[in-house]
């Protein structure tokens, strides 16, 4: 994906001229911004220049290629699943449809559901994919397998109907493979109602249906999730699940066993995924996958968050979980907890294993509708907020902005002790008594300021390098009336 493009309305300046608006700051060092990153919150693109679609799905590492499938959706047209491909997970090239939507009856018929697609492949060397349709009593969900003898071939059904699981239809499902051993995690209904129960099944030995035999573990979806998924990591299985919210972003709940078996997941309960900072709904996204980055130092953690933007779209009707349809995160795990971090930008080395990135979340403001600045706090009496200039459709999303008149925006950020470079765009219609960005709280006793308060109607860049030696750093906006000011693409890269 082309993610390090700027908004359409930006300004691009040479290095003279950035350097040039820092006033009497002194020349800010390099910053390690790398080339290509996850760019959250911004529709990605494929390395054709298309918009990557690509929802509920996940993503399979082969040999040192990892491959992506995930749902078509698109109003007025038939389903299918794509599959892209990338060496580096920033970097999609765009496979093709390995299963699609055609004619008026059985399960793949246009008009029909066809989503949740997931990829595994068998000792065997077949590649199976499980996607759910939307043929069961009452319009709801079987599963429906299909099979190819490579990754980007065309995926053949090996039932000519769907099939319930274990005598039931479904909500939502993912698949998960421990050695030699795959299952389905899957959210069940009853006969008492949909989403009822949580549930873990075995596959037969070639992966391409449920084992004949009772769930290794089912419980009451009492705590109302889906969309569950299992990673392994070191000794400890954890089952992440989103809340069910119809399409709109959720928090993000986990839970863990020792073993793979009824007994293991039967201890515990559901605990909340912490975020950093403080997010209600998982950074605007709805849970998908847990991406292990495996490589020579380590392995990292990548949170794949789906938006189902696309389902909502028309002429007048905005993102509801913001702009874009993906929002990847890195995720941690502190003394066995899990801890999602809200980067705006993610930077994945995947030969090292190693992810980093922009510290700042919703750093571009478009995580969420306009109005409220999500993940920012704003000083009591203040008037700011993120603003667009008018509602458009999907396919021409435009980029939001914080616009503040008067009072004060902050984000506090942990941040390693070191060097580090600020880097924002805004534009002012001067006229402040005063109006500035700043850094503080980071060691100093005294704040790294640069003012913004002379007319500036086309946007443009300043940048602000600070040292950190407190483990810390707090980020300010302030406008003194007067004004307007508008800032975007806000980002805090370690320099080299």
């Amino acid at each position: 994906m082309n993610v390090r493009t700027r908004a359409p309305y930006l300004t691009t300046l040479t290095a003279a001229l950035a350097l040039a608006l820092t006033g009497s700051l002194s020349a800010p060092a390099h910053a390690t911004v790398p080339d290509s990153v996850i760019a959250n919150d911004t529709v990605w693109k494929d390395t054709d220049g298309n918009p990557i679609l690509a929802q509920g799905g996940n993503v399979l590492k082969v040999g040192s290629t990892y491959y992506w499938v995930g749902q078509r959706l698109v109003k007025g047209q038939p389903k299918a699943v794509n599959l892209y491909s990338s060496t580096d997970l920033e970097n999609w090239k765009f496979e093709g449809p390995i299963l699609s939507q055609s004619g008026t009856t059985g399960p793949l018929a246009t008009g029909r559901w066809l989503g949740r697609p997931q990829l595994m492949r068998n000792p065997n060397g077949t590649f199976v994919l499980v996607v759910e349709v939307n043929d069961g009593p009452g319009g709801r969900n079987q599963m429906l397998f299909a099979t190819s003898p490579t990754v980007d071939g065309t995926y053949t059904p090996t039932t000519q109907n769907s099939v319930k699981v274990n005598g039931n239809t479904t909500g939502d499902h993912s698949v998960f493979v421990d050695g030699p051993n795959a299952y389905l995690v899957y959210i069940g209904d009853t006969s008492t109602g949909i989403n009822q129960t949580v549930n873990i099944a075995r596959l037969n030995a070639d992966w391409t249906a449920v084992a004949d035999e009772p769930p290794i573990w089912s419980a009451s979806n009492s705590a109302h999730t889906e969309a569950p998924a299992i990673v392994k990591v070191g000794a400890t299985y954890y089952l992440f699940a989103s809340g069910m919210d119809w399409w709109d972003a959720t928090p993000t709940s986990y839970r863990t066993s020792t073993a793979m078996t009824s007994a293991g997941w039967s201890q515990g309960s559901w605990q909340r995924v912490v975020t950093r900072p403080g997010s209600a709904n998982s950074f605007g996204t709805q849970f998908e996958q847990i991406i292990p980055v495996v490589g020579s130092q380590g392995t990292s953690y990548l949170y794949n968050g789906d938006r189902y933007s696309q389902f909502y779209c028309d002429d007048t009707t905005k993102a509801p979980g913001g702009v874009g349809l993906n929002a990847w995160y890195p995720l941690t795990f502190e003394a066995g907890a899990p801890v999602l971090h809200g980067n705006t930008d993610v930077d994945v080395d995947v030969v090292r294993g190693k992810i980093t990135g922009n510290r700042v979340a919703n750093g571009r403001f478009d995580q969420a509708a306009a109005g409220p600045v999500t993940n920012w706090v704003v000083k009591a009496g203040s008037s700011a907020e993120t603003q667009e200039s008018s509602a458009v459709p999907c396919t021409d999303r435009k980029n939001r902005q914080l616009s503040v008149y008067s009072g004060y925006v902050s984000q506090h950020l942990s941040l390693p002790n070191g060097t580090y470079e600020l880097s924002f765009d805004y534009r002012s219609s001067g006229g402040q008594k005063n109006a500035y960005v700043e850094v503080k709280n980071h060691g100093s006793t005294t704040p790294v300021r640069v003012h913004v308060n002379t007319s500036q109607y086309e946007w443009a860049t300043k940048k602000i390098t600070f040292t950190v030696t407190s483990g810390k750093a707090d980020l300010g906006v302030w406008a003194d009336a007067g004004g307007w000011l508008n800032i975007d693409n806000v980002s805090v890269w370690p320099t080299t």
